[in-house]
């Protein structure tokens, strides 16, 4: 049996959502076919990686909003419901904002619209009041700027109108349609960890409510107080994954590959949305003048890991099966925090995303996307 016969068979049952694949030509190895006629361009996996970046998430959604509306209004044309980004996607993986957003649409299966109206009230709601004017104590120690129990607070409340408990674990009672898991750092020995709306063989050390989980990948030094989950302490994992796309790439592989490592041939398609391009800012941005230099390093990490990722990539990308989607300017002076700047940060990205380029690989990766079988 091929290798794609057999993830179909274990992961895509029969399905009447069928439509007909573009021709396109497909990285080597990639058109292995089975006797049922499924190939990577219907049942290949489809991942998703979300940066981190504060308020500046909103780029991320707007992004995603254009890339999901495309996708259907394809399918209205041929007579097809509309889909969810977790209808979608097989894995999500986000840091920090992108976190928040990743556990939003596919742990509570918000659709993108939702999603944008959620998030813009919880930043509104926790970032429109400072808790300490300066983030250093008379001590010198470091105070957080904004409320934890209100960001906590604000997740509660998105959980409840979902009619959702608060205090329901982030790892599913059933094998979800769409995993999904979200990166942080153990604040003791600043060593990146996943935490998982989903269950892996080698298990995991803790099990955090959905509240948790979103608080842990959200803890930004200097902004909010470290997390804690069963008695370990985390921060959120932006210094080394703000842009989780090597993550989510390493995830999959461990998931559906484990013995080769080989994740490429199985994947559809990759997409990598950022939250607008860092500049200089971000450094000064978060304070701190004896963390300048891991800071800086920050905020160039997230160019350097999309360089990275392209690297690999490389014939993914060539044939429109991996994009990374992120503003090149406009947003480079939006605080992590800056909650009133939704007009910049949305006029910013639909800017970008009415560029010429820009319009052509949404084009693109819609085709790929909407050739997909949804569960």
């Amino acid at each position: 049996m091929s290798i794609i016969a057999a993830r179909t068979q274990a992961q895509h049952p029969a399905s009447s959502d069928r439509i007909n694949a573009p021709t396109a030509s497909l990285p080597t190895g990639s058109q292995e076919q089975s006797g049922d006629g499924h190939t990577l361009d219907n049942t290949g996996y489809c991942l998703l990686s979300l940066d981190g970046g504060g308020v500046r998430g909103l780029s991320t959604l707007y992004i995603l909003q254009s890339i999901m509306k495309r996708l259907n209004f394809e399918r209205k044309k041929r007579g097809l419901q509309p889909r969810k980004p977790c209808e979608i996607f097989d894995l999500m993986g986000g840091t920090s904002t992108g976190g928040l957003i990743a556990i939003m649409l596919g742990r509570l299966e918000m659709d993108v619209d939702e999603c944008i109206k959620a998030y813009v009230k919880l930043m509104k709601q926790v970032f429109e009041k400072r808790e300490n004017r300066s983030f250093i104590g008379v001590l010198g120690r470091v105070k957080p700027r904004f409320s934890s129990k209100a960001l906590e607070d604000a997740i509660a409340q998105v959980l409840r109108e979902r009619g959702i408990p608060e205090d329901e674990k982030f790892e599913s009672a059933t094998e979800p349609r769409c995993k999904v898991f979200v990166c942080t750092k153990f604040q003791k020995i600043n060593k990146i960890t996943r935490l998982r709306n989903y269950s892996t063989p080698y298990g995991s050390s803790h099990s955090p409510t959905i509240v948790e989980a979103a608080l842990a990948t959200s803890a930004a030094p200097t902004y909010f107080s470290e997390a804690s989950i069963e008695g370990s302490k985390f921060v959120d994992g932006a210094i080394g994954a703000n842009n989780p796309s090597v993550q989510v790439e390493e995830e999959a592989a461990d998931i559906w590959c484990e013995d080769s490592g080989r994740i490429q041939p199985l994947v559809k398609c990759f997409v990598s949305i950022g939250t607008g391009h860092p500049g200089s800012r971000s450094v000064s941005d978060k304070g701190m003048k004896t963390f300048l230099q891991t800071l800086a390093k920050e905020a160039s990490e997230t160019e350097d890991t999309k360089e990275e990722w392209l690297g690999r990539w490389r014939e993914h990308s060539k044939n429109g099966r991996a994009f990374r989607f992120n503003v090149s300017h406009g947003l480079e002076n939006v605080k992590l925090a800056e909650y009133e700047q939704e007009e910049l940060i949305s006029d910013a990205t639909h800017g970008y995303l009415g560029e010429r380029g820009t319009k052509g690989d949404v084009k693109t990766c819609v085709e790929n996307l909407r050739t997909k079988e949804c569960r």
